[in-house]
């Protein structure tokens, strides 16, 4: 079989055609889509090292923030306890004889500072003896602060309020004491 010069020229065109078209199919497509993949992983990696460093920078201020909290724990009074403290406060604000009861709950969480609780439970107050209570308990400098307040109206005694309060303060792990 003789080819004519058109037909070569056709076949030359042709198998030129084919084998272009397999190099871009094959060759040039796989290696723009595995860059393309490249880059998008290059992007997904970046956004997670940009999360990691926030949270590294968040992390060193919430240790920064404990170590405050240990400082000021250890700087409080030796003899500080919630309970008495609840007490004392109580006294102060003329409501100790209204305590119909006093709940403490073991220490809880992990590290160098634990939380402990006291559920105190205060019955036929007045409104001004709660606030001046409330003022009393809140307190930032001994690291106490009110977790959940339940109020309600004593059946008994007209204009009088029943009031269930938990109350929180963290000590230092290794104490032990509430």
């Amino acid at each position: 079989m003789v080819l004519t010069a058109k037909d070569r020229r056709a076949l030359v065109i042709g198998i030129s055609t084919l084998v272009l078209f397999l190099l871009v199919q094959f060759v040039l497509f796989p290696l723009l889509d595995k860059r393309k993949r490249l880059n998008r992983g290059i992007s997904i990696r970046q956004k997670g090292l940009i999360e990691m460093q926030e949270m590294q920078s968040r992390y060193k201020q919430l240790s920064r923030q404990s170590n405050t909290l240990e400082q000021q724990v250890s700087g409080r009074s030796g003899e500080f306890g919630l309970f008495s403290f609840l007490e004392k406060m109580a006294a102060e604000a003329e409501v100790k004889e209204n305590i119909a009861y006093m709940k403490p709950s073991d220490a809880t969480g992990e590290g160098a500072l634990q939380q402990i609780m006291v559920e105190m439970k205060l019955k036929a107050i007045n409104l001004k003896q709660l606030v001046a209570c409330l003022e009393r308990i809140e307190s930032p400098e001994n690291i106490v602060e009110l977790k959940r307040i339940s109020i309600q109206e004593n059946k008994k005694q007209e204009g009088t309020l029943d009031v269930i309060m938990q109350v929180i303060s963290l000590v230092l792990a290794k104490d032990g004491v509430t």
